[in-house]
């Protein structure tokens, strides 16, 4: 029942920051070792909490434990759509500010109105255009391309929440019945499949320079399958229209990380651009949240 905004609010929040010190692990890491060997580790690692989650999933007791989903083919295949906006966004991490990269991720909403056009037959209204266009100008203003310190790196972030919101809008072909740790757990292995194809293609391979490394991936991974499922877990709990608003703290705690851990604080170079992005998620979502009224009232 999505009637619970309290607890919907504490779990994305938390799967946020989970998925923050993801992103600080993943910058750390990523002037000494490839986006893709990353990415093999993230996702390896990402799969424990989803037997975890799995373990304790109803939906999955209720389908007798089965493993084999019926789309299994569709499922490994969105590891291909992952594994691009992983590698897009790890390489961010190595060129641009950290909280920088945690902003432009929140184009999201935006990639996935205009996604759910072709691939669920929504329809394109004014309402949409709106929200889309606002973004487009928080994108232009983050991005400066008019100014000295624009380079093509800035698109990276947002080729990244493309990928993401992809993998979002297909997993919607899955039928409600499927674990959502399942679903998660075969993308992860996917991912791992398409990774380790272009570290083993492309010699990309690094040995690891201590056991210290391997523990910031053990936490990596876990971090981000973490946060994953919370964030899946919050919308399932309220709207995704009410939850949104807090879910946007999380380019303040970037810019709180960012500066705590990478010395970085580029304000100047976020805002106003970021109120733009904002603002155009929220006509998205409230938009969405009318449209849910006007429903549940004819029903």
């Amino acid at each position: 029942m999505k009637n619970n905004l309290f607890l919907a609010v504490i779990l994305s929040l938390s799967g946020l920051f989970l998925l923050d010190c993801m992103g600080i692990a993943i910058k750390y890491l990523r002037n000494d070792y490839p986006a893709a060997q990353l990415s093999v580790f993230r996702n390896l690692f990402g799969m424990i909490p989803c037997f975890i989650a799995l373990y304790f999933s109803q939906d999955w007791y209720a389908s007798r434990k089965k493993i084999i989903i019926k789309k299994w083919k569709f499922g490994l295949l969105r590891g291909l759509i992952m594994t691009f906006a992983q590698l897009c966004l790890y390489t961010s991490y190595l060129y641009l500010p950290y909280a920088l990269v945690a902003t432009m991720e929140y184009t999201g909403p935006m990639m996935i109105t205009l996604l759910a056009i072709p691939l669920l037959g929504e329809k394109f209204g004014w309402y949409k255009s709106l929200a889309v266009f606002i973004g487009f100008i928080g994108i232009i203003f983050i991005m400066k391309p008019w100014s000295e310190s624009f380079n093509l790196y800035l698109l990276l972030p947002v080729m990244a929440a493309f990928g993401y919101s992809l993998a979002r809008v297909t997993a919607l072909n899955f039928s409600n019945d499927t674990p959502v740790p399942l679903i998660n757990l075969y993308a992860n292995i996917g991912t791992v499949i398409c990774s380790l194809i272009l570290v083993i293609s492309f010699d990309m391979w690094t040995s690891f320079k201590s056991s210290y490394d391997i523990l910031i991936l053990l936490i990596m991974g876990i971090c981000g399958g973490t946060g994953v499922l919370l964030l899946i877990y919050g919308s399932r709990k309220a709207e995704l229209s009410k939850i949104m608003p807090f879910d946007y703290l999380e380019i303040f705690f970037a810019l709180i990380l960012g500066w705590i851990f990478f010395k970085e604080w580029p304000v100047d170079q976020i805002f106003p651009g970021a109120l733009f992005i904002v603002g155009g998620g929220i006509i998205i979502y409230l938009r969405q949240n009318y449209y849910n009224k006007q429903r549940d009232r004819k029903v």
